[in-house]
């Protein structure tokens, strides 16, 4: 099989993203951050194949449903899901993508560079969903070993400590809060900007019980959700979502933050029956 090619890979450039314009906050490097920002904004917008697949790999990566009954039909939806995906479509938004990196962000080399813990597990996704298009020619052994390593870290153990995070001095991270609520106001909920406060600005024991709440608010949520709901599909999903929210972590980390906001975002699009 040809090498990886990591720049047509939407997960882990998504990720670079996202990165790049957290370190160019922290150099106080505005107008590069900017430029990320904008990047994300414009291709990876719903209704886009690079949306659709970028949620894929959202599902297959950072949503652990710790069962592997779960993990199996996560699976099964992803492949049919992919099968559905326009292919040159694809294609060709993932080389505007690449375009408009290369060119808007000045150091694109360094952009490329910038490491990601978890590549091969990003490569492993990216390379079963071309094989489930038709594009890769993986034998049947090894297509299986894809699937089965894809499985087994959706159906892992969520109750593992999370990974250390890198520290960042309060100071800087005052600044970024300060920075990102400014700039986005307007499109942040008061639940999501009060959780983005206290994780900076907060203790842990205050961000703990922010947690607890929305958890508790969430279940709820998803509660009632599931007695109004009628479409098949989502019902079946209901509960691998359910025990996504059971298992997030109360503790203060980076990841539970995005985590978090991501759930107030749930929770709203159920209120409001989108």
């Amino acid at each position: 099989m040809a090498k990886h090619n990591k720049k047509r890979n939407v997960g882990l450039i998504h990720e670079q993203l996202v990165r790049y314009v957290a370190s160019s906050m922290i150099a106080e490097d505005n107008k590069a951050a900017e430029r990320a920002v904008q990047i994300i904004a414009k291709h990876f917008r719903p209704g886009t194949e690079l949306y659709k697949e970028f949620r894929l790999f959202n599902a297959m990566v950072n949503m652990p449903v710790g069962n592997r009954s779960l993990a199996e039909r996560i699976l099964t939806e992803s492949k049919n899901a992919a099968s559905a995906h326009d292919p040159q479509r694809l294609r060709i938004e993932k080389s505007l993508l690449i375009k408009d990196i290369n060119t808007s962000l000045a150091e694109s080399r360094r952009f490329y560079d910038i490491k990601i813990d978890n590549y091969k597990l990003f490569a492993t996704v990216q390379t079963i969903l071309n094989e489930w298009r038709g594009k890769e020619k993986l034998g049947l052994t090894e297509r299986a070993t894809y699937e089965e390593k894809i499985v087994e870290w959706l159906a892992r153990d969520t109750e593992k400590p999370a990974t250390a995070q890198i520290p960042v001095d309060p100071l800087v991270r005052k600044l970024m809060y300060q920075k990102f609520e400014k700039k986005y106001k307007d499109t942040l909920s008061e639940t999501q900007k009060n959780i983005l406060e206290c994780s900076v600005l907060g203790n842990d024991a205050e961000f703990i019980e922010i947690i607890q709440e929305t958890k508790a608010k969430a279940l709820q949520t998803l509660d009632s959700f599931r007695r109004t709901c009628e479409n098949k599909v989502l019902k079946e999903n209901i509960a691998g979502v359910k025990a996504s929210i059971e298992s997030l972590p109360e503790q203060k980390n980076d990841d539970v933050v995005s985590k978090t906001l991501h759930l107030v975002h749930l929770i709203e699009e159920m209120e409001s029956n989108e």
